[in-house]
């Protein structure tokens, strides 16, 4: 049952919640058990609430020493009668492993046997491992007690101590909320250092399961250094030192976030730790989510939300925060990045069926919070945020956060409280400008036009929103990346005539500083976009270009066959790792679900031919050289070149991910089934157990893909067992062979709401979602499945998500790509 936004009033108007003890018995592999004391205050003595246990038995409630004979319990909601002034209740219960990564969830690695567990509690998944009141605002101390096997290592938020026989126990927490609660336990390899902080020595943790000791060690002193550099310009940018004790980081496996900001100890997907190579676009990436986890310490943790409407204060404040912070205080420089693959996801979301304003989403339950937890609560929100830093100018934005942070550090606040601290530094218009850009919802549109001899820029506002303003700067490069004129606008108005000199051939390029949101659309005078050469711009205007073409592809605004062109024209002269990689993964979009069926086999083709070319020339120990193999054995259809790839030892060896890429590739390309066991012999890892059966549902058979379509509809198994699955099922070089299985899929779809919940239910539809397979008999399966009675509403929001991708692709198909 979802928690709504009036319950968590009452319930938080009532209670307050000063320490919760964990207790619990993890020896064994079927089930664990456990039980939870509660100490809480009630501000109306002999009034009634309830506390949430999601467990599979309920063995015994104690509500002030007394014994409640016949407890009321509906799975999910303990009611508790009378309730004293204050008030001990203590919840015993027996409680099941998690396989979908919810919960306490229990990882077994198929190599080794060794079984590793973890804790996610957010959003409202804690009570499936201990008893709590399940709500950002009621914070209480945490301390945990447990019973592990032997061998195993136990952490948590505070620091854990052994006793004897398998004995854990942790220091009491900071006041904290119930969806920030965590535990790890197993045989983990743990790296530590010492870090001097704000508030003298603390530890710094890497943990790991021991098939990745060699990546652990291998990064550890990448991950440190970003750690340590990250922290201690938190403290300084804050004037607050970190709160928690120490900073565990745990790479943990089937984890199904890119990472989780529990205090002390964040939870990371083990993927961060790569397997075989890795490009230093790859590493940034990773140094990104460490300084974003960071953020979280003060904007999430130390001050948490009150309810779920106000999220944005939590994810839009850590991502800006973890890009500013990384690209200022350690190698790496993460501006780039954001403009080209976090902008892309959040326009798309900001363009699409569920958009929704930033902040004041409504959020009447949990499963409406948990669905605005998308790329505009993440990208669209921090490059607002960087809007308003430069709008109000670094002192007063700071100033203001940190007032915000003193004022309600260990306990919860609004954004209300906070627009208080930033309008107490006297910027005038700030309440009108958060109205305008977090208020409301849709992307604006803004575009170069040619009218005579005149250049001006247009803006057009989605019909359910009002024009908001835009600062940025226009610039006017020559065909050889000259810059032939520029100036700094602030558009305010539907039409803005610009004082550009421009000649024959030039571009003219809105926000060339990839700093506005917006989708932009540039101009070249007297010519064709997609025939000026990218490859000659300056490297901000080649992201803000690029992040535009992705974009224009996406909105059907431009030929997939020009777009190749022009990237295959600009692929070898591209200086940039980080552009490189996005320049192919457009490139790859190119030749994929946007270009009809008929003519992918031959664009692929010219895509993998120009990789070849590039692999030739490039040295084998470069990023460059491992960015260009990736792309290869995408596109080539030649199972000769990939199985030389395969066995290449003389250049630069596959790594483990790579070599599941080209096996998969060769599966789907019709070679012997047999090499997804061979390369399973040679990898038998968990990660190498979910490749293979993303290569076995990739296998050309109509009857096999079937039997794989049934296991993805039918199937309980481990959720990331089924997506591994569903990620191999429809395949774009594969069309005719399934699309006729993608109308059963939509028709399947919704019924799995029965079998999985949470990430698992829409992570699989996400995975398995036929985009690229814009058939008419597709989207009218498409149609049926979101209109039938009674829907999941986690179901239709994935799956209308999906549609609005199909919709667009089939516009493609018919008007700019037949």
């Amino acid at each position: 049952m979802n928690l709504t936004h009036d319950e968590a009033r009452r319930r938080g108007s009532l209670l307050r919640v000063r320490e919760v003890r964990i207790s619990l018995d993890l020896t064994s592999p079927d089930a664990f058990t456990g039980s939870t004391t509660i100490t809480v205050d009630c501000q109306e003595p002999g009034a009634e609430t309830f506390v949430d246990f999601a467990g599979t038995s309920l063995d015994e409630l104690v509500l002030n020493g007394d014994v409640v004979a016949d407890p009321q319990w509906d799975g999910r909601r303990i009611h508790l009668p009378g309730l004293l002034a204050h008030n001990t209740i203590t919840v015993r219960g027996t409680m099941a492993w998690s396989s979908d990564g919810e919960g306490l969830h229990r990882s077994v690695d198929p190599a080794d046997g060794t079984a590793h567990v973890y804790a996610m509690s957010f959003l409202d998944a804690a009570p499936r491992w201990f008893a709590c009141f399940d709500q950002p605002d009621l914070k209480a101390s945490h301390q945990l007690d447990v019973l592990a096997p032997e061998g195993w290592l136990v952490r948590g938020n505070t620091r854990t101590e052994q006793e004897a026989d398998g004995h854990w126990h942790s220091l009491p927490s900071q006041p904290i909320s119930s969806y920030l609660v965590t535990l790890v336990a197993g045989p983990w390899v743990e790296l530590t250092r010492t870090h001097h902080g704000a508030s003298g020595p603390m530890t710094l943790g890497l943990l790991a399961r021991p098939a990745l000791a060699d990546e652990l060690h291998r990064d550890a002193d990448d991950l440190f250094q970003v750690t340590a550099q990250s922290l201690a310009a938190y403290e300084e940018l804050f004037g607050i030192p970190y709160a928690f004790g120490d900073y565990l980081q745990v790479f943990a496996p089937d984890f199904n976030a890119g990472a989780m900001e529990n205090p002390g100890c964040v939870v990371l997907r083990e993927q961060f730790l790569h397997r075989g190579g890795a490009t230093d676009a790859q590493r940034a990436s990773r140094a990104g989510t460490i300084a974003h986890e960071l953020a979280h310490q003060w904007f999430g943790d130390l001050v948490t939300m009150r309810w779920w409407d106000d999220l944005w204060l939590n994810e839009s404040f850590a991502e800006y925060l973890g890009h500013r912070i990384c690209t200022e205080h350690t190698r790496y420089p993460l501006w780039a990045e954001f403009g080209l693959r976090r902008k892309t996801w959040g326009l798309t979301a900001d363009q699409g069926p569920n958009t929704h304003p930033v902040a004041g989403n409504g959020a009447a339950d949990t499963a409406a919070a948990l669905a605005n937890f998308d790329g505009i609560s993440y990208a669209k929100g921090a490059a607002v945020l960087r809007q308003l830093a430069t709008w109000m100018g670094d002192d007063a934005f700071f100033a203001g956060l940190r007032t915000h942070i003193r004022r309600h550090a260990l306990g919860n606040a609004s954004m209300a409280e906070l627009v208080d601290a930033w309008r107490a530094q006297g910027v005038d218009g700030l309440d009108d400008w958060l109205d305008l850009w977090l208020g409301t919802s849709g992307v604006d549109r803004l575009a170069v036009v040619q009218e005579g001899g005149d250049l001006a820029l247009t803006r057009r506002t989605p019909h359910q929103s009002r024009p908001r303003p835009h600062a940025l700067r226009v610039a006017v490069h020559a065909p050889d990346g000259m810059l032939r004129d520029q100036t700094q606008l602030s558009v305010t108005e539907d039409h803005t005539p610009l004082p550009l000199a421009a000649e024959p051939g030039d571009l003219v390029l809105p926000d060339a500083d990839d700093t506005a949101w917006a989708l932009t659309s540039g101009h070249v005078v007297d010519g064709v976009l997609t025939d000026f050469p990218l490859a000659n711009l300056p490297t901000c205007a080649r992201v803000a270009l690029v992040g535009s073409l992705q974009m224009h592809l996406h909105d059907a605004c431009v030929a997939p066959a020009a777009l190749l062109g022009m990237l295959l024209r600009a692929l070898p002269g591209e200086s940039d790792d980080t552009l490189l990689d996005a320049e192919l993964d457009l490139a790859l979009d190119c030749v994929g679900g946007w270009s009809r069926p008929e003519h992918r086999t031959g664009r692929r083709a010219e895509l993998a031919h120009t990789c070849q070319l590039m692999l030739a020339s490039t040295a084998p120990s470069s990023d460059r050289y491992l960015v260009l193999q990736r792309a290869l054995v995408a596109s080539s259809d030649d199972q000769d070149v990939i199985r030389g790839l395969l066995d290449d030892q003389t250049g630069r060896p596959l790594g483990a991910e790579e070599r599941w890429l080209a096996v998969r590739r060769l599966v789907t390309l019709g070679a012997d089934p047999g090499i997804i066991d061979a390369e399973l012999a040679r990898d038998p890892s968990s990660q190498g157990q979910l490749k293979s059966l993303t290569a076995r549902a990739a296998i050309p058979d109509a009857d096999h893909k079937r039997a794989m379509l049934h296991r993805v509809l039918h199937d309980d198994a481990s959720a990331y067992e089924i997506s591994a699955i569903a990620r191999g099922l429809f395949l774009p070089e594969q069309h005719e062979l399934v699309a006729p299985l993608a109308v059963d899929w939509f028709a399947g779809i919704n019924a799995t709401a029965a079998i999985r919940q949470g990430w698992g239910l829409t992570g699989t539809i996400r995975a398995g979602f036929p985009t690229g397979f814009a058939d008419d008999q597709v989207r009218d399966a498409a149609r049926k499945a979101i209109a039938q009675d009674g829907i999941d509403p986690q179901v239709l929001r994935a799956l209308s998500d999906g549609f609005d991708v199909l919709v667009r692709q089939a516009v493609s198909w018919q008007q700019v790509d037949s």
